[in-house]
């Protein structure tokens, strides 16, 4: 072979590698298996039943995804830590059983007893932080004790009454029944988009700055992605009733959290915490007040869906608690793509964890499925999310980036 062939046949072996072998190597795939996922599942419900993807089938579907996603936002945050907060459950009861004991038996008015309702989750939070931070006990203990106490506080307030306490008030109807009507939903979304894009925009620029981040071209693709699928959204929800109100409600806290997190030091500090603990404390994050404010921020968003789902359910009742309420935050966040190891994950992944799940139990009322048949296609999710979560770290630490 001549050596002009051996060049050629070197460069051939050498040669870049195509986006395909680029993916199956990838160590951080983020929120496209998820994505993927959801696209699946559409497409076959859509299959099984042509009502799936009907104006009013997506606005069930998008009230549904409200407390799943809400209580997967607390749960992330303290996932990202590399920890698991097991009482979110009782504790969204805790603060539904506060409201609507203040508001139907103590004659309490309305807005007093929302902010005493998810103050006492955050107090809940609050304490198994202290736990957590500063005397160090495992959180997986801290958190299973604390649903403990959460349900017994909720039986000591709702047995008397019966175990539930139905809602009356003008507040919970309107946010549990009522639809933003179709010209206040694409101003309220449009307006919501304009600001995650400014907040975007400046963050894409401050990596690039740094010589970090996407090119500008794949931010913008990205962006514009995004917007079709809002407008796509919105159009097809106001062609039944409008934006549920509960809906905006999860969407401000989600871009809350997301502002938080990626674009605020307390973000950064969290990443860095689960992502390595000592490494964070010796480059000088106080990290027992990162585990804390963590803890006592997700006890702040449980409250909040807490009282969503006493809204939308138009009752208190402690039925809710046995459910499998918690069980569904935590597949929520971790089918969206955060990390059971810590560090890694979005709270956006939430929003659209929470969307598999209620895709699945949507569309397999339509069809008619048993629920056996559900928790059996909600666990192989569950379990391909996780599965893939550990290839990848296993992947990360050979290449030195665990």
């Amino acid at each position: 072979m001549s050596a002009v062939n051996q060049m050629t046949t070197a460069q051939n072996n050498t040669k870049a590698p195509g986006w395909t072998q680029k993916l199956l190597s990838s160590t951080d795939l983020g929120m496209m298996p998820v994505i993927a996922a959801l696209i699946a599942i559409w497409i076959v419900f859509e299959i099984l039943n042509p009502h799936f993807l009907t104006p009013r089938n997506l606005s069930n579907l998008s009230a549904q995804i409200v407390v799943t996603g809400t209580l997967a936002l607390a749960e992330t945050l303290v996932i990202l830590l590399g920890m698991i907060d097991l009482s979110i459950g009782w504790s969204s009861v805790v603060a539904a059983s506060v409201f609507s004991v203040g508001t139907v038996f103590l004659n309490l008015p309305v807005w007093p007893c929302v902010f005493l309702a998810i103050g006492a989750s955050v107090v809940i939070g609050f304490l198994q932080g202290i736990l957590v931070s500063r005397v160090g006990v495992p959180s997986f203990v801290v958190s299973l004790g604390g649903a403990m106490i959460a349900e017994g506080l909720v039986l000591a307030m709702l047995t008397q009454h019966g175990g539930s306490v139905p809602l009356s008030d003008d507040l919970s109807t309107a946010v549990g029944t009522l639809d933003v009507p179709a010209l206040w939903s694409w101003i309220i979304s449009l307006a919501l988009f304009a600001l995650f894009a400014i907040v975007s925009l400046r963050r894409h620029v401050d990596r690039r700055r740094r010589g970090a981040g996407e090119a500008h071209s794949l931010f913008f693709v990205k962006l514009a992605f995004m917007l079709v699928v809002l407008v796509i959204g919105i159009g097809l929800l106001c062609a039944y009733q409008g934006v549920p109100v509960l809906l905006v409600i999860f969407l401000a806290a989600l871009f809350a959290c997301a502002f938080l997190t990626k674009s605020m030091r307390f973000g950064r500090h969290l990443y860095a915490v689960g992502g390595n603990v000592e490494a964070a404390r010796r480059s000088g994050i106080n990290v027992r007040f990162v585990q804390l404010a963590a803890f006592t921020l997700a006890g702040a968003l449980v409250g909040l869906g807490g009282l969503l789902d006493a809204a939308r359910l138009g009752v208190a009742s402690a039925t809710v608690g046995d459910s499998d309420i918690m069980l569904n935050a935590v597949a929520a966040a971790v089918i969206g793509g955060t990390s059971l190891f810590g560090g890694r994950g979005s709270v956006y992944g939430a929003f659209f964890g929470a969307l598999v799940i209620a895709s699945v139990t949507n569309g397999m009322d339509l069809i008619g499925a048993p629920s056996s048949v559900r928790f059996g296609v909600e666990g192989v999710i569950l379990l391909a999310a996780i599965t893939i979560d550990t290839i990848l770290r296993q992947r990360r630490m050979r290449s030195g980036r665990a």
